[in-house]
């Protein structure tokens, strides 16, 4: 007859080992599935501290605000040209030296035997006033009728750039705004709208502006260059690569794909700024410095996704 006591003892001893031999089988089970699941390779970044920043561009032209034209008092040929674009005029400076038509042709041959005929016909114009000479119309032994300009002049000070900006935009440049200015020669220079001018084009619809240089300087009249604003910027944003920023097909809800750790990672929502060629600001959430977000390999990803990390080449 077999004792109870021993019976019992027996089936739980088998209860027990049953029990464990399936708790471990389960186990490798999990593990058998975590090991065997997909995973996407990916690249890796983190945050950098950027500079981002807006501009507009528009059409400009060089102009002197007051100019005063030097015009030939009579009909005759140009026989001197004491000037050239650029050059500062002072009071009496001389700036042209003309002959009639009459004394021309004798090419001074009557100053044998009368000296004083020498000056008969010939005339030097000289400035008005101190200037800076903005144009030269005239060559030497050029015939001029009476009332020809032959030059134009301006005080220094009245250089500026003139810009036409269209009427929706003006609201976003007006005066006091700074710029950069790029000249012909592809330097740039800084300047500042001083003033607005009272002319607008009605067919283009514009309204036109007055730089002023940050420095005095000289260049002919009515040249062609581009004048540049900044209208937004933002410094030590935090930004990431565009291919690390995610979003829908309308583009209105973007996201990243963070780590939590070398094998998962998991979808944030973010709120962006402004974008240049290769980066995008990141608004919020705020980021640390040692958190590493998927930058190729990101599109498809689950919300929370399985991913192995991309060695880089050197590490090979």
């Amino acid at each position: 007859m077999v004792n109870p006591l021993y019976a019992l003892g027996f089936s739980l001893a088998l209860l027990l080992t049953s029990c464990g031999s399936s708790s471990t089988n389960d186990t490798s089970t999990q593990a058998t599935t975590d090991a065997s699941k997909p995973k996407t390779p990916v690249d890796v970044t983190t945050v950098k501290a950027d500079s981002f920043r807006v501009e507009k561009t528009f059409r400009g032209i060089t102009y002197y605000l007051t100019s005063g034209d030097i015009k030939s008092p009579i009909a005759g040929y140009v026989t001197k040209v004491y000037v050239k674009i650029g050059d500062q005029l002072r009071k009496g400076s001389p700036l042209f030296g003309l002959e009639t038509k009459e004394a021309y042709a004798l090419g001074g041959k009557n100053y044998l035997n009368d000296p004083t005929l020498k000056n008969i016909g010939q005339l030097i114009i000289r400035a008005p006033d101190k200037g800076l000479v903005t144009l030269v119309q005239a060559e030497e032994n050029e015939y001029v009728q009476d009332g020809t300009v032959l030059a134009t002049f301006s005080a220094p000070d009245m250089f500026v750039f003139l810009i036409e900006v269209p009427a929706e935009q003006d609201s976003s440049v007006h005066v006091g705004s700074v710029c950069s200015i790029q000249l012909p020669n592809g330097r740039r220079i800084g300047g500042r709208i001083s003033r607005t001018l009272a002319i607008a084009d009605s067919l283009s619809q514009t309204e036109r502006f007055v730089v002023k240089p940050d420095h005095p300087m000289v260049l002919p009249a009515r040249l062609q260059l581009a004048i540049t604003f900044t209208n937004q910027q933002h410094n030590h944003a935090q930004s990431l690569p565009k291919g690390a920023v995610l979003a829908n097909e309308l583009q209105t809800d973007f996201w990243v794909m963070k780590l939590v750790n070398d094998s998962t990672a998991i979808k944030v929502p973010v709120k962006i700024g402004l974008q240049r060629e290769t980066r995008i600001e990141i608004l919020s959430p705020r980021f640390g410095p040692k958190d590493r977000f998927v930058s190729k390999g990101g599109y498809g990803l689950a919300d929370t996704a399985s991913i192995i990390i991309n060695r880089p080449a050197h590490a090979h």
